[in-house]
């Protein structure tokens, strides 16, 4: 049960902690509104200036199809079709390949006339035209190594002659610039165009290169999808209209090198089918005059009839001849299977052409039987019996087998012979007739293949005539290009946007990296992070230039703060005996002299009777700020010059507070402090006053502290707000953790009002609601930094 407990408690504290770390990360930011409102306003008027001085662009897009199935005769399977001339399907890439490519974006530049560009002015700046010219201003010729950077005024004086950079050229008649060869012409289209004399335009030509390279960057070309054929073709553009223009002449430039592309081809086919056409026509006459010759010659009619029925007869006694020189060879590896060694496995030779159904029964007996014999060898050993009278059935099958082979191929043999004795009376009597036959089917033969092949040409030429005739683009622009009403970039509410942002972003990176680079105590868990030590007041910072502020402005921030601290000193020092307080610090100027002179101011406030050492021998301050006489002090007593009742001094502006000042500064402040008088003194000291203070030198120069630490019981590090480096905390936790300074605490000092220390209100706990505390209205004065350092 009571893990239970420890359990709900610990998660309490930690949500406690996360909620106390958010609120002081967004208060760490918050607190600096006006830097962000600052940096808001300033980054939303850059916005706005970059959207004034950028160039509006317009997105330009049309679609393109490809289509997928063409030939040369809407699909006929034709001679060129055939021969693979023309292919009925496109790759996408190569197409959107051949769509940037150089050689179709030149001719689209050139087309276009985009080497030259054409700017107006109007207000602060230029501005780039292209529709509704006055004139057109081409470069004919580029001159080698020219610097086309130039700029040049052109102004039309009247329809014959123009100004260019303050000399006349006459309109329509190449002329000889910087750049190279020009001409200018009258665009009378233009209404602009009449009004001679007030149309000036400052011009400026490019590299055809350059504009093709800036082009291929722009134009972006992606399929509509992987299977689909539909190509979608953007780019942007400052001026709509040129860009329309572009995607539609890039587009026809594609087409037109497509047909040109498919016409060279056919063009040169068909030329190849016209002189092929006239070889073979003389061959073609040739072969019908030898034709012709022949009959002549011969007294030749018709003999086709006369050895038809020989020939028919030869093919029949050819075809009974080849059927049985078949079956012998089936039977002869038949046989070879049948004496092989091998012949015990499954595969039989085929039986096609076979006639015999007794042979081929016994030989589909035998290829069961050793299928069986297989099967029982898997699971039954050889000699078993089953195994043994499968294998006496294999053997007396292929004795029937053999002798069934022998007797049919010996009937096989005897109608062979019969057949090759037929055969040889065929051929003597076939023999006298083909002299004449053979002579005439050759010439015959050579005419058929001519004719035929003249015919076929034929035709393909007038299938190609009308290919080339017809001939269309691989692709149809599904549309035309067409611009967005509105520019695409920059979008103006993205733009602001992002300007806002970035004004945000930018004071939040400086307070980050500002507070990561910070190696000083900013907050209350930089200490709490390190060390466990308690930290049991936090202090205020204060532009008062009094030394005893408790007694000045007793009704002061600081003041009840201290007040707080005096309070909490009875819960750190709650024993009667316990009277000896020593205030340290890790370097000088942390305030420890400023709080232990007022918490004693405090305590003699109370009723209490205190004295306060001056014990920082080697730069005292004390005393100074109180005015008060230093000729004898400590370093006297301890030295034994005087005794300690002649170096108590009280303190004019508070009852029932002392001082021990610190005296001449001594050569040798240690060795004095370990004389042991100082223990002699403070024993004595402590039979007539209710506390004692020991305002110790910084623990981080010297060693006085650590020596003055053995006589104190409670002992006081002062930390201060942006001051104090947060590896001197290091320090603090090892002293605490060794014990090396009796009952050790921290007090917080110089906290900057509103910084967001502590949990977010304000310095701490929520001290400094407006109006609750007195304090001066009179301006102090302040060091360059705002804030006074205090010691």
């Amino acid at each position: 049960m009571s893990n239970n407990v420890n359990d709900i408690n610990n998660n309490i504290d930690n949500q406690g902690d996360n909620e106390v770390s958010l609120r002081e990360i967004i208060f760490k930011y918050i607190i600096h509104w006006k830097w962000f409102l600052y940096s808001v306003i300033i980054a939303t008027a850059l916005g706005y200036v970059y959207i004034k001085f950028s160039t509006p662009l317009y997105k330009i897009e049309t679609d393109l199809l490809i289509k997928d199935n063409k030939g040369t005769l809407d699909g006929q399977n034709d001679l060129l079709k055939s021969l693979d001339m023309f292919s009925s399907d496109k790759i996408i890439d190569n197409e959107v390949q051949i769509l940037k490519s150089k050689t179709i974006l030149e001719k689209v530049v050139r087309g276009l006339n985009l080497q030259t560009t054409y700017y107006t002015t109007k207000g602060v700046r230029k501005h780039e035209a292209y529709d509704a010219l006055p004139y057109k201003i081409e470069l004919l010729q580029q001159q080698d190594g020219a610097d086309l950077s130039k700029v040049y005024t052109v102004k039309l004086l009247n329809e014959q002659e123009s100004e260019v950079n303050g000399k006349i050229y006459p309109l329509n008649k190449p002329f000889k610039l910087d750049a190279g060869l020009v001409s200018i012409s009258i665009n009378k289209t233009t209404p602009q165009a009449l009004s001679i004399g007030k149309n000036s335009m400052e011009i400026t030509f490019v590299d055809v290169d350059d504009v093709v390279d800036r082009l291929s960057k722009k134009i972006n070309i992606n399929p509509v999808s992987k299977q689909g054929t539909v190509l979608i073709i953007t780019m942007e553009d400052a001026l709509p209209e040129r860009g329309k223009d572009v995607l539609n002449r890039l587009i026809f430039e594609y087409n037109k090198a497509a047909v040109d592309d498919k016409n060279q081809v056919t063009s040169s086919t068909l030329a190849f089918i016209k002189d092929r056409l006239e070889k073979l026509q003389e061959e073609l006459g040739s072969s019908e005059k030898k034709v012709e010759d022949f009959k002549s010659v011969n007294k030749i009619t018709d003999i086709s009839s006369q050895s038809q029925i020989f020939l028919q007869m030869v093919q029949e006694n050819d075809a009974q001849a080849n059927k049985i020189n078949i079956q012998l060879s089936i039977l002869n590896n038949l046989e070879k299977y049948l004496h092989s060694v091998r012949n015990s496995q499954v595969q039989v030779p085929s039986m096609l052409g076979i006639e015999d159904p007794t042979l081929v029964a016994l030989v589909t007996q035998l290829y069961d039987a050793q299928t069986k014999r297989l099967s029982l060898l898997q699971t039954t050993p050889e000699t078993n019996p089953i195994v043994t009278g499968v294998n006496d059935q294999i053997t007396q099958l292929k004795s029937s087998i053999i002798q069934s082979v022998q007797n049919l191929k010996s009937g096989l043999q005897i109608t062979k012979q019969q057949l090759d004795r037929k055969s040889a009376s065929f051929q003597s009597v076939i023999g006298q007739v083909p002299a004449k036959e053979r002579g005439l089917v050759d010439v015959m033969r050579q005419q058929e293949i001519k004719n035929n092949l003249f015919t076929y040409l034929l035709q393909k030429r007038e299938e190609t005539e009308i290919s080339l005739a017809s001939t269309s683009s691989d692709s149809r622009t599904i549309d035309d290009a067409h611009s967005t009403k509105k520019p695409v970039k920059p979008v103006k509410n993205i733009t602001f946007l992002l300007f806002f942002t970035l004004g945000l972003i930018i004071p939040a990176a400086i307070i980050y990296l500002r507070d990561m680079l910070n190696f000083k105590i900013s907050k209350k868990s930089d200490v709490e992070k390190v060390t466990k030590a308690p930290i049991i007041a936090e202090i205020s910072h204060s532009d008062d230039s009094s030394s005893l502020l408790v007694v000045s402005k007793p009704r002061s921030m600081v003041a009840e703060q201290l007040r707080a601290l005096r309070t909490n000193l009875s819960f750190v020092m709650p024993g009667a005996t316990q009277k000896t307080i020593l205030f340290t610090s890790s370097i000088s100027g942390e305030g420890k002299s400023f709080i232990s002179l007022n918490l004693g101011a405090s305590l003699a406030m109370s009723g209490k009777k205190v004295v306060i050492f001056e014990l920082d021998l080697r730069k005292p301050k004390l005393h100074a700020s109180l005015e008060i006489d230093n000729s004898k002090g400590i370093s006297n007593y301890l030295i034994g010059e005087v005794g300690y009742k002649e170096i108590i001094k009280p303190i004019p502006l508070q009852e029932n507070y002392f001082i021990i000042t610190s005296g001449p500064i001594p050569p040798n402040p240690a060795e004095l402090l370990v004389n042991g008088k100082i223990k002699e003194l403070i024993e004595k000291l402590k039979q007539e006053f209710d506390y004692i203070i020991l305002d110790a030198p910084p623990v981080g120069l010297v060693t006085d502290a650590q020596i003055l630490g053995e006589f104190a019981d409670t002992t006081i590090f002062i930390v201060r707000h942006n001051y104090t480096a947060k590896s001197h905390i290091h320090a603090i936790d090892n002293f605490y953790r060794r014990n090396k300074f009796a009952n050790l605490n921290i007090v917080m000092n110089s906290i900057e009002s509103g910084v967001g220390y502590g949990y977010g209100y304000g310095y701490g706990y929520g001290y400094g609601y407006g109006g609750y505390y007195q304090e001066d209205s009179s301006e102090t004065k302040k060091s360059f930094f705002g804030k006074k350092k205090r010691d």
